[in-house]
């Protein structure tokens, strides 16, 4: 999973550029209440990050 990938899902889920980033720099529950910016960092983490975004996009989660 590269970070570029992640960043395009990202940028897609949330078109506005500062709700993203501000999405990006909120504790979030089910990442164990860590900002998704702190899952940039390693391989498994860009992916954890990944499903859930890809969940959020596709509606899987309330």
């Amino acid at each position: 999973m590269t970070l570029e990938a992640l960043e395009a899902e990202i940028a897609d889920l949330f078109d506005d550029p500062m709700l993203r980033e501000e999405w990006l720099n909120t504790n979030v529950p089910i990442l164990e209440s860590k900002t998704p910016k702190s899952y940039f960092n390693t391989h498994s983490d860009r992916a954890r990050l990944m499903q859930v975004v890809l969940e959020m996009k596709f509606g899987e989660m309330a």
